[in-house]
């Protein structure tokens, strides 16, 4: 049998990384559920599929570039497909979330509960797979293998292709922008009665110590997202748009998988780009967002939680007093105390193959 051999310098770096960023986001994703966050839940999940996928890929394809899972890249290239928008569309749902909260326009009713989990639930979930499905109309592959990077998507970079691809997550972008200007301005005004009245808001989820973390997480949404998604705009533009033809011409190879060794593939300037910076970043959602969700003081009271649990199974006692751990046992209401919830987002930049 053949051995392969990884060709990528900082194998198995990369592979750490994402594995990482697909078990960190699951850690707070428990109580997150408990709270009905249900737009920082979408992120969570669709961040720790794509940390999972590369982590897989990473491994499989070091080294070699044959089509030894059909399975796994026709599920994982979909994940990617949808993945592309549900990202943005989540993290509008949590930066929409954000400014009703820093409005004080939010009263968390069971009935309101109901209706924000309805809206992501089609934002988040439905509508990605819709904008997925759409992709198959310019997708000229089942999927493209890369070595060192696996599987991914395989697009007919044409007009229509482009217009499906790019414009939505351009379009979710500026509309996240605009509810992050308003949360923004929301959390001055917030700080401004802070001042005034010499004493905290009656709001509990916007006492001093989140001020900075919920200012930086808008401003990442409104940084990255829109710029993001009009460079791969750009790009796929600049790359040249092929005519639309038929769908029998687009379709005639779609069981065809091309695969590019890295030599190849890295030899292409643009190719080497797209690809590497695809890779990176979206495998840095993940810990980006444990870092905001998994490392709060509400976060750290779940940790503490848990060792006081363990330490009880094992036979150990606390210094707390039982009446103490059993009132720390009470699982609180996130959604007004956990606030750190939007994270900047990216596009996956379809290309074509280099091949």
């Amino acid at each position: 049998m053949t051995d392969f051999f990884p060709t990528d310098p900082l194998y198995p770096f990369f592979s750490v990384f994402s594995f990482f960023s697909f078990f960190l986001p699951l850690i707070p994703l428990t109580w997150h559920l408990q709270a009905w966050n249900s737009g920082a839940c979408f992120y969570m999940i669709w961040a720790s599929l794509l940390g999972f996928i590369g982590f897989v890929n990473s491994i499989v394809w070091a080294g070699k570039v044959l089509d030894v899972a059909p399975v796994w890249c026709d599920i994982t290239t979909h994940i990617n497909l949808a993945a592309c928008f549900a990202i943005p569309l989540s993290s509008l749902c949590i930066i929409r979330r954000l400014y009703l909260i820093a409005s004080s326009q939010l009263v968390l009713t069971l009935l309101e509960r109901r209706r924000a989990f309805i809206i992501d639930t089609i934002l988040c979930f439905v509508l990605p797979l819709v904008f997925m499905a759409l992709q198959y109309i310019s997708q000229g592959h089942r999927y493209a293998i890369w070595e060192e990077i696996g599987c991914s998507p395989y697009m007919y970079r044409t007009l229509v292709g482009v217009l499906l691809a790019n414009p939505p997550i351009i379009i979710t972008g500026l509309i996240s922008a605009v509810y992050g200007v308003l949360c923004i301005k929301a959390l001055f005004r917030q700080l401004r009665k802070q001042n005034e009245s010499l004493r905290f808001t009656n709001t509990p989820s916007f006492t001093a110590d989140r001020y900075i973390p919920i200012f930086t997480l808008t401003a990442l949404e409104i940084i990255c997202t829109t710029p993001l998604a009009t460079f791969a705009l750009i790009t796929n533009i600049k790359q040249g748009i092929a005519p639309w033809i038929s769908w029998d011409y687009v379709h005639a190879d779609f069981d065809f998988i091309p695969a590019a060794p890295s030599v190849i593939w890295k030899s292409n300037q643009v190719a080497r780009i797209g690809l590497e910076t695809e890779r990176w970043i979206t495998s840095t959602f993940g810990i980006i967002i444990f870092l905001f969700l998994g490392t709060t003081k509400e976060a750290r009271k779940h940790y503490s939680r848990a060792f006081r649990r363990l330490s009880r199974h094992l036979g150990h006692r606390t210094t707390e007093g039982n009446s103490e751990v059993d009132e720390s046992d009470n699982i609180p209401d996130y959604s007004l105390t956990e606030t750190a919830d939007s994270l900047p987002t990216t596009i996956d930049i379809c290309q074509e193959s280099v091949i």
